[in-house]
């Protein structure tokens, strides 16, 4: 921008396009200059030069989430979640505007030199109105675009959420949340309605950073978060338990109030209302729609919890709450199944939203003053993610619930002892009259229970184990305990089994080395042993000297076992040649320390008798050249065993082309000799 002297990027559309896209172009220009944020890209102008449309918009020249994630593969989660909260705020100013961005994904997240994240690209952004999909085409990105594009259904900001979500699980995992490659919008319907948990295939994340992920792309829009001011809250919630931080004072001070608001409600009510109390009832006060059948949905969403249909209870009570809004009991008996539910179901986002769902409600409405009381201190307790002590729970009809959320929320929390007894207690009581309804969920809480109970007890017996062996034993414990999936315990087991592991390996690879390290000398000296006997050809003296030398590391017995096998074949070839020299004696020209001989007549262990004009001479082995030795036992191997052994000493004196030839001729005729010839290959005599 030589006006204002600075740089700037320009986007050109391409000539061959027709004017209605230089329309679109310039409606992207108006979109994304209507806001004006850090975290969005900002466009300066747009214009029409030379039959040219160009868009002329800030320099954000450190390359894309995109290019990091292909350098990087998975990117550090304090990274991760640092980009989602500035995008988030990014998308927030967009969205205050009246826009949704449509198009969320890790090629239209930018980073300036500062490294901050900021969103670009709004071509496919729209004023916030009901957007459907009106093909069967996919517009947008596969990995990132939201269900709701897939079904048809409106899109609105939570679309983004998704996309971002997506986008982050991506980032953080290195493969996006869901498998399979595919361009069908019905096979993409039915990925995106299961998509991966984010422990499962990166267990190293945290467990909040997982929460709030699988909050962000949940498939039904109403389980995501319900607004932006949500979502960066729980981002940076997350950042905050990554980096070990406390909770900041303002966060605690709230806390405190309201818990000394509760107690004082509590208390007024109490005396207000001790001679006005009325049976606890899930019933609500006032009808809802009227075609909507509250005891139906009611019952269709305990239904769902009891058959492990998590996902779709969740729905059942979040349609039942929006439905009884501020009706109570049944608004918050509806909001508190919904927690319990998003508990069961790993998403934690969604529980504590609900939860704080009732908190907002407060206790008022109620024909049971002390009911809605009780309600809202276990909402409280579940929503604060601290521990949940059996003695810190008040006595009221209601309990039983009370005792089963709880159990779960400090299964969820990790305070195993806290859960199992809570749970203990739920499966003790006996819920009556219009809240016999809870005794159903006790089947859940005894699996949760026994799992608790294995946990702890191999955690108790295992806890300090050292040895390999005794780390190979936990280990085995640990995989027979056949815990359910997916929750807190099991995946504190998973990450207890991967730890032991990896420990495991340790200890053996130290293990290894130890021995190595007490063997090696041992080795070294009877493989020099061997090499001795071996240059005089005593090859039985080398045989011996392998032999003899005592093994346990299983990388040395093998080669131990190789060279026994060198030595063996070797005193083989010696002896062979031996008596076929004596059977038949070679015929050809023979050199020996500078005399010349006609051949060699016969041999012993120690002597070759070599023909003269006259009678034979005797002279020592290693006076004959090496290469001399393995022509003159080539010229008797007539079959793959004697071809295989001359092979060998050709080896073993380094005569390596003529050890290559008569392997490859041994092989070819005898294949069995194949894997014992990768030695050879490999190895030095």
């Amino acid at each position: 921008d030589t006006q204002l002297d600075r740089d700037v990027a320009l986007k050109l559309l391409r000539k061959d396009l027709g004017p209605e896209y230089g329309n679109q172009l310039q409606q992207e220009a108006r979109i994304t200059a209507s806001v004006n944020h850090p975290h969005v890209v900002q466009v300066f102008s747009f214009g029409h030069d030379h039959d040219q449309y160009y868009l002329v918009m800030e320099l954000v020249d450190r390359g894309t989430l995109d290019d990091l994630m292909a350098e990087q593969k998975k990117i550090p989660e304090a990274d991760v979640l640092r980009t989602g909260i500035e995008v988030a705020r990014g998308l927030r100013a967009a969205y205050q505007k009246g826009l949704i961005h449509r198009d969320v994904k890790p090629a239209n997240i930018l980073f300036n030199e500062e490294g901050m994240a900021k969103i670009s690209d709004f071509g496919l952004a729209g004023i916030v109105e009901p957007q459907t999909q009106t093909s069967g085409a996919i517009w947008g990105t596969p990995y990132y675009i939201a269900p709701e594009r897939l079904n048809n259904q409106p899109e609105d900001f939570r679309s983004d959420i998704y996309s971002l979500g997506a986008t982050l699980f991506h980032a953080v995992a290195g493969r996006p949340p869901f498998d399979g490659e595919t361009m069908s919008a019905s096979e993409l319907r039915a990925l995106k309605n299961n998509p991966l948990k984010l422990k499962d295939v990166a267990p190293e994340v945290s467990r909040p950073t997982a929460s709030v992920i699988a909050g962000m792309i949940a498939p039904d829009p109403h389980l995501r978060f319900a607004s932006y001011d949500a979502l960066i809250l729980a981002l940076k919630k997350s950042e905050r338990v990554l980096h070990g931080e406390p909770e900041p004072w303002s966060a605690k001070a709230a806390l405190f109030i309201a818990a000394a608001t509760l107690i004082a409600l509590i208390f007024l009510g109490w005396i207000f209302f001790s001679r006005h109390r009325e049976p606890a009832n899930v019933t609500a006060s006032a009808s809802a729609t009227p075609a909507f059948d509250v005891n139906r949905e009611f019952d269709d969403g305990r239904q769902q919890i009891i058959d492990g249909k998590y996902p779709a209870a969740r729905a059942t009570f979040a349609r039942l709450a929006s439905e009884t809004k501020n009706k109570q009991p049944i608004y918050d008996w509806a909001l508190l199944n919904q927690a319990a539910a998003a508990l069961l179901d790993q998403q934690e986002p969604q529980m504590h939203q609900a939860l704080q769902e009732v908190e907002n409600a407060g206790s008022g409405g109620f024909a049971d003053p002390q009911l809605g009381a009780f309600l809202l201190d276990t909402a409280r307790r579940a929503n604060m993610r601290s521990a949940i002590v059996l003695s810190d729970v008040p006595d009221h009809a209601a309990k039983p619930f009370a005792l089963f959320l709880l159990g779960l929320t400090d299964v969820q929390l990790g305070r195993f002892n806290d859960a199992k007894a809570l749970l203990e207690a739920f499966i003790l009581s006996q819920p009556r009259g219009s809240l016999s309804w809870i005794d159903n969920y006790k089947p859940i809480a005894r699996k949760y229970l026994e799992d608790s109970r294995a946990w702890l007890a191999w955690r108790d017996q295992n806890g300090s184990v050292k040895s390999p062996a005794e780390i190979r034993s936990a280990l085995e414990k640990l995989r027979a305990l056949k815990l359910q999936k997916p929750t807190a315990i099991s995946a504190e087991a998973l990450l207890a089994e991967r730890t032991l592991a990896n420990r495991l390996g340790q200890a053996q690879e130290k293990q290894h080395q130890d021995l190595i390290a007490r063997e090696m000398p041992r080795w070294n000296a009877a493989l020099e042993s061997y090499r001795r006997f071996a240059a005089i050809y005593d090859f039985n003296g080398a045989a011996n000297a392998i032999r003899r030398v005592r093994l346990t590391e299983p990388s040395l017995r093998e080669t131990q076992r190789n060279y026994q096998n060198a030595a063996d074949w070797l005193a083989q070839w010696k002896a062979t040649l031996i008596n076929d020299l004596n059977a038949y004696s070679y015929n050809g020209a023979v050199v020996a320390s500078d005399t010349q001989y006609n051949g060699i007549a016969g041999a012993t262990a120690a002597k070759l008798k070599m023909k003269v004009p006259y009678g034979s001479a005797e002279t020592g082995w290693l006076k004959v050249p090496a290469a001399t030795l393995v022509t003159v036992s080539s010229s008797f191997a007539t079959d793959a065993d004697r071809q295989w052994r001359c092979g060998v000493f050709a080896w073993a004196v380094g005569q390596t082309n003529a050890a290559r030839q008569l392997f490859d001729a041994a092989c070819s005729a005898k294949p069995s000799y194949k894997e014992a010839r990768k030695f050879f290959d490999q190895t030095e005599p």
